[in-house]
């Protein structure tokens, strides 16, 4: 997991808590080994993770640091975890990767053993023979599959980790989902602390934060002549109540503040609805820059947006625009990034697109928060969508040795294009994801299979993914049984 994309907290900001994780860390007289961050969505848990992470590296105590991603696939499955972090804990201290290293060796199927089976052997036993201060960080647990899907990791945490070493800190970060709640808030080796939006320690770092980022604003738009205290310390104090303790409030605003006119653009954020608490304020917010960026009145634009954004909502891996104009059979004089280029402020646009924030995709798939049925998508139309268009796109690709390989060719460099290789190897995700109207799709699938069920075998081969055909094909099979 590359960490280098991630930014971390303004300097000098959440000093009170990263105060507090540092002193835990080092307390030997502590009864627990793990601290459970939790908040709202949106309160800067990420952030504070990443400044975590690089705090314990720098103090040459951090053993691993994993992220989770729901619009990853890969940063998203709770079977891969504990893999992932023998590696890093291996990688990071050279004295218990040769333990894992041999741990490996005689278990030569530990790599497909059980959860518990690997955490006994690649974690707890290895763990056992130090005693230095080692950090783990586990940020966004919440985004670690689904709830029935990370109950194993789950019981491994409130369970399990009570066995390492005192002097092995966890550190984990989530929002207080109910399945995650259960199982932490009432264990004796888990510490837990809410992150309070509400406190004035939150209130100054969130005006720190707005008066850095505008101030580059006001550098970049010197011709604008905005002034050295450009838009004044009641207006900042003002954006501050607004945010209501929330950090993806202010990143989003200082995001749509940026544009072509700042001026205009303060105005419109203060001149909107007043909400009442933060989620509420976050969605007033969103709801501003989807009608400052959109032309709601045209048909073309409402058609587009809602396809591209379908695609980019529900995707399991990100997608550049190449992909979704290839996917989405867009013309090429009116490709995708015609369209996302008008949402800067919610939506990154490279090297591939995605929500910038996971609390965007909750406004728009919550018909009670977005209000307007032209931004809401219903997660099972999208995933029929995208089912629909993956077969498309595989139907008109796959062919019999698709590569064109002889002997002589070394199937590693074998590569497909980015929209077949996603379909490939998600379109039973989304079909899996449908929930009702089953009998358009199950005609298609049965046209799709009885023409290229082994054409996507060897297509999954190149790409090497030939152990994901069968565990698709199991839920598949059970996606049909359930809903026949």
């Amino acid at each position: 997991m590359d960490a280098s994309r991630r930014t971390g907290c303004l300097p000098n900001t959440r000093t009170d808590v990263l105060r507090f994780i540092v002193d835990w860390v080092n307390d030997p007289t502590s009864q627990q080994n793990i601290l459970w961050l939790h908040g709202l969505a949106g309160s800067g848990k990420s952030a504070l993770s990443t400044t975590i992470a690089s705090t314990f590296r720098e103090l040459g105590q951090l053993g691993a640091f994993l992220f989770f991603d729901r619009h990853v696939a890969e940063r998203s499955d709770p079977t891969t975890v504990i893999r992932t972090l023998a590696h890093q804990l291996g990688a990071s201290v050279p004295e218990i990767g040769t333990v894992i290293c041999a741990a490996v060796e005689r278990n030569s199927t530990i790599t497909i053993s059980s959860l518990q089976h690997q955490f006994n052997w690649l974690i707890r036993d290895t763990l056992a023979i130090t005693s230095q201060t080692i950090v783990i960080v586990l940020d966004a647990l919440d985004e670690c599959g689904t709830a029935s899907e990370r109950e194993g990791l789950l019981m491994l945490l409130g369970q399990n980790f009570v066995d390492l070493p005192f002097s092995i800190r966890t550190i984990i970060t989530s929002r207080t989902e109910i399945d995650i709640y259960n199982v932490f808030a009432f264990r004796r080796h888990i510490l837990a602390y809410e992150l309070d939006i509400t406190s004035p320690a939150t209130s100054e770092d969130i005006l720190s934060y707005f008066r850095h980022r505008l101030s580059f604003i006001r550098i970049k738009n010197r011709y604008l002549g905005l002034g050295e205290d450009w838009p004044g310390d009641a207006v900042i104090r003002r954006l501050v109540q607004r945010a209501s303790g929330l950090f993806i409030w202010a990143a989003t605003a200082l995001e749509f503040i940026n544009g072509h006119d700042p001026r205009k653009r303060v105005g419109v954020i203060l001149n909107g609805d007043v909400a009442c608490d933060a989620e509420a304020g976050l969605d007033a917010l969103y709801g501003t820059a989807l009608e400052s960026a959109g032309r709601w009145d045209d048909e073309d634009f409402v058609a587009d947006f809602q396809n591209i954004l379908g695609v980019i909502l529900l995707a399991r891996e990100p997608l550049s625009s190449d992909a979704i104009d290839a996917l989405l059979h867009m013309p090429e004089d009116r490709p995708s990034i015609h369209t996302t280029s008008l949402l800067g402020c919610i939506l990154q646009q490279g090297p591939t697109v995605r929500v910038l924030h996971p609390s965007f995709a909750d406004f728009l798939t919550t018909k009670d928060r977005c209000r307007r049925d032209k931004w809401y998508f219903d997660r099972s139309t999208c995933h029929r969508r995208l089912a629909f268009l993956c077969l498309d796109r595989m139907d008109a690709a796959l062919r019999q040795n698709i590569c064109a390989m002889t002997l002589a060719n070394d199937i590693v460099a074998e590569t497909l294009p980015e929209e077949i290789s996603y379909s490939c190897v998600f379109w039973i995700d989304h079909i899996c994801g449908i929930e009702d109207d089953f009998l358009p799709v199950v005609n298609q699938l049965r046209k799709f299979l009885f023409h290229h069920l082994l054409h996507w075998v060897e297509a999954m081969s190149v790409l090497r993914r030939s152990r994901d055909t069968i565990s698709g094909l199991d839920r598949l099979l059970h996606w049909i049984s359930v809903g026949s």
